[in-house]
């Protein structure tokens, strides 16, 4: 076990959909769907909800 403590992922080169900048991602491509890059993909993320709001 691991305890938390991760391997380092392995990266694959993609081309960002949006921006067609080419980026790293930790899963590989298949073609199915498109990959964004950090900078898009965050644009493109709804934003996030604060959990701890009542």
């Amino acid at each position: 076990m691991s305890y938390g403590r991760r391997e380092p992922r392995e990266m694959h080169k993609a081309v960002c959909a949006e921006c067609n900048q080419e980026c790293e991602v930790p899963f590989k491509p298949d073609g199915s769907r498109p990959v964004y890059c950090r900078e898009c993909y965050a644009r493109r993320r709804p934003p996030r909800r604060n959990r701890y709001r009542y």
